[in-house]
């Protein structure tokens, strides 16, 4: 839920595309999913497809089981799930620039990696 209050703040009070709410999505559970992006509608006015997308993300990340103790993993599958979303939704409600396109991967990426680094002391491996 932290990330959502971060990314609410740089969204509304800086220059910047962020999308950290995004990064949460594989290790919540469905409901949690749904009532984020509740609140992404209703914060962005876009109606039901941030419900769609989030569900979409969800079932297709619990179907490949994506292993995400590795940083290459979760950098990867995190930042493609980002541009996903922006370059759907730029083309669905506006238009992609170069300018933007750069300031979501580097703003996320930086994102990412702090926090695979932060949630690095909760991943413990069995044997």
């Amino acid at each position: 839920m932290i990330n959502l209050i971060i990314d609410i703040l740089i969204y509304n009070y800086t220059n910047f595309l962020s999308f950290f709410f995004l990064v949460d999505l594989n290790k919540r559970k469905l409901l949690i999913n749904i009532g984020i992006a509740l609140i992404i509608d209703y914060i962005l006015n876009m109606y039901i497809y941030n419900i769609c997308f989030i569900i979409i993300i969800y079932l297709l990340s619990k179907l490949i089981k994506i292993n995400m103790h590795n940083i290459l993993n979760y950098y990867l599958y995190n930042i493609s799930v980002i541009l996903i979303y922006y370059i759907v939704s730029n083309i669905i409600f506006n238009y992609i620039t170069i300018i933007n396109f750069l300031n979501v991967f580097l703003i996320n990426s930086i994102f990412i990696l702090i926090s695979y680094k932060k949630e690095i002391n909760f991943i413990t491996l069995s044997r």
